[in-house]
């Protein structure tokens, strides 16, 4: 029971000032966070230790030609970039990183009437596997990111609109391996 000239705040029933109850529970907040595995996230550090690693052109499964080659091309440049890695050619290599397009899927946004489109999306899915030199898989994911784009009456600058998407799709889902790829578990 409360009695006159005591509060509560956040559950706290003693005879102690708000303010002092309120960074006894903050403090109790952030000790819990940690217990828990939490982690405010700080340096990342690769889940395998890779120095070496060989990209081949990733494998295409989709009615969309040509793409694998802009989606290989950002991950190379993703990995050199990272500075963590480096890619080299298969023979020099401690790992190979593979890559298959799985996926690409475009379905309506927005529309002007039932038979006009006036927004696409599209939506890639990739699969990864990075696997050592006897070929053993030691890692995989699977990816998948999509981006919206204007549909004209102009093919040509529709399917332009289109390969600006899976350009920035594509770029994406390069960074999004290398945070997956390095981040601490």
């Amino acid at each position: 029971m409360i009695k006159s000239g005591e509060r509560a705040v956040a559950g706290c029933i003693f005879r102690v000032r708000p303010a002092v109850c309120a960074i006894v529970m903050a403090a109790l907040f952030v000790i819990s966070l940690n217990s828990c595995g939490y982690r405010f996230q700080g340096d990342r550090n690769p889940v395998i230790d890779v120095q070496t690693v060989h990209i081949p052109p990733m494998h295409n499964t989709t009615t969309k030609v040509g793409i694998e080659t802009q989606f290989t091309n950002d991950l190379i440049f993703e990995v050199n970039r990272s500075g963590h890695s480096k890619v080299v050619d298969r023979d020099a290599a401690q790992y190979v990183l593979e890559g298959v397009i799985r996926d690409l899927r475009t379905g309506s946004v927005s529309r002007r009437s039932i038979t006009t489109t006036l927004e696409r999306q599209v939506s890639v899915t990739v699969e990864l596997f990075l696997k050592n030199r006897q070929g053993q898989v030691l890692w995989q994911n699977r990816l998948r990111d999509s981006e919206a784009y204007t549909v004209l009456s102009d093919k040509t600058s529709t399917e332009g609109n289109l390969r600006r998407a899976l350009e920035v799709i594509s770029s994406r889902l390069a960074e999004k391996f290398h945070y997956r790829f390095t981040a601490s578990f």
